[in-house]
This record gives structure tokens, sequence and C-alpha cells, in this order.
């Protein structure tokens, strides 16, 4: 017999975004898949050497620090729009600091996305420590609360930017009949005498400037990839990384003649914005994420 399963806050939330970013953005999609057979190795390398030295650091880590360092080179990929449709008027935020929202999946089954605060000032140990301390603050959060009160800051946030569009969420969302509330009374304050630094906060939702999600680290023996993906404004960039592969491939083997073997692949997909920028935009953050794939020695310095 079938049932009816409402949506929840975590699922509202989801819905509202995803569906505001395809209404409103004209995606464009490559599909990237760099050899990585040198970077792995040498990725394996440094694990084997941390073993007795210090922490180990995951393989979604040290990407997450090659994403920063291509975003370094293409500082437009991360940046905030403002566009006006009807007076045909826009600008480009570049920010400053390279803050990564992260797609968490929760035990549960449900899925957020903290953000991981200036990635770009972060050794491969502290980006380490910070996703660790990310995963503490979940589990003091109580991830309703913390969903309706980013999307009441959202909401406030759009009504300041004059997006007079949003009353009418307001309005439905005061008269629907089955409304999602905030904590109340004794439960409110119990949770909120959580010191800030200790749980997540709207901060830790809305203060993104670009998606990185790995859906290899939900599975890691899929043969497929991304092809596209939604960018969550006021973003114009979204990393989809999928598992390491082998593919037979054309290299440069140790004599310097071509040949052909086994190669470590990564599928990547590399979503924007195109009312913000052109595929031009992307080839530096192609051609410094290659240059650290072909040679890699570097991030024993990160």
């Amino acid at each position: 017999m079938s049932k009816i399963e409402r949506f929840d806050m975590q699922r509202r939330v989801v819905s509202h975004m995803v569906t505001t970013s395809w209404q409103n953005i004209p995606h464009v999609s490559y599909l990237y898949e760099p050899d990585i057979t040198t970077f792995y190795h040498e990725y394996k390398e440094l694990t084997k050497e941390r073993k007795k030295e210090g922490p180990q650091i995951s393989f979604n880590t040290i990407m997450l620090r090659v994403i920063v360092e291509g975003l370094k080179s293409a500082p437009q990929l991360n940046a905030a729009i403002s566009y006006h449709h009807k007076k045909v008027e826009g600008s480009l935020k570049i920010q400053d600091d390279i803050n990564i929202s992260i797609p968490w999946l929760l035990p549960d089954g449900r899925m957020i996305t903290p953000v991981l605060l200036k990635a770009q000032t972060k050794t491969l140990n502290e980006l380490s420590d910070a996703i660790s301390e990310l995963g503490e603050k979940i589990q003091n959060t109580n991830i309703d609360e913390l969903l309706y009160r980013a999307a009441q800051d959202d909401t406030l946030a759009a009504i300041k930017r004059c997006q007079l569009g949003v009353l009418r969420r307001i309005i439905a969302a005061q008269i629907s009949f089955h409304r999602v509330k905030g904590l109340t009374g004794k439960e409110k304050s119990e949770y909120y005498k959580i010191p800030e630094d200790k749980r997540l906060t709207a901060r830790n939702l809305l203060s993104g400037t670009v998606t990185v999600s790995n859906i290899g680290s939900l599975y890691k023996d899929q043969k497929g990839s991304f092809g596209m993906l939604e960018i969550i404004p006021p973003q114009v960039f979204v990393i989809g990384l999928g598992a390491v592969q082998e593919k037979p491939g054309v290299y440069i083997d140790d004599k310097g003649e071509k040949t052909i073997g086994i190669r470590k692949v990564l599928p990547m997909c590399l979503a924007f914005d195109h009312r913000a920028v052109d595929f031009s935009a992307i080839v530096p953050f192609l051609k410094t994420t290659d240059q650290i794939f072909l040679k890699p020695c570097r991030i024993r310095n990160w």
C-alpha cells in the first residue's frame, strides 16, 4: 500500500535551493578526467610516511587542497553574483576567502552542506582538523533548528536585497497546514546554551563561496561520474568529484616514450554560471590542477 512522506525541513531547504538554481542559472558543465596516476602514487607514499610521523590525511582532504590551489589561479570562480534580469544588470564580487561548502551525510541519511572557512589559509593538517571539528559540531547540532534559522537568515538577506518575491515564501510558510517551526520554550533555551563554537550556526551553512561534492566517498566502486550538478546562488562554481577509476590511457614512460597502460583517472564535473563567467575562466584552474597531478611533489609542502 502506498504512503505519502511529506518533506521534512532538510528536504524543504534542498528542494527550494535547487529549484531556485535551475530556474535562474544558465549552467555550463565541463567533464574533466585528469590522469592522477603519479599524483595518487605520491599521495600513497605520503600517507605511508605519516603513519609514524603525524596524523593521516584522507584523499578527500588532499583533493580539497588541490581545488584551493586551482581557485587561487582562477579567482572569478570564487565569487558571488548579483543579477537583475529585467534591468539586464549584474555584478560579480570576487571573494577574498575560499569558503568551501561540503555535502555531509548525516547518520539518519539526510545531507547538509557545512562550510570550511578560509580554506586558502590552511595546511593539510589544518584542513583535516577543520573537517574533524565540523563532525564534532554536527553531533552537538539540532539539524532542524539549524536549517530553520538558516532559512530565516536567507529570507531576511533576500529582503534586504529587495528581492520582494521572497514575500510569497513567507506568506505560504505561515498559512501552510504543514508548517515547520523552530525550537521553543525550555527546549530552545537549553539548546542555545551550547556555545556557538561547539555547534553549527547559520553562518556555517550560508557563507560558502564554492561547493565541492564528493560522491566518490559515498561509493568507491562506482564507474560513472557527475554529468551536471546544481550551482547554489549566489555562488558561481561547483565541483563534483567521482571515485578514482582505472582506465587505459596514453602516458610518457621512464624512457620518455609514449605508451599505453592502466592509468588512474579521477572524474570531475566543473559547472559554472554562464551569466558570471565564460569557459575561459576555468582554464587557469585546469592548468594549475594539471600541473599538480603531473608533478605532485609540491604536496609535501602543504
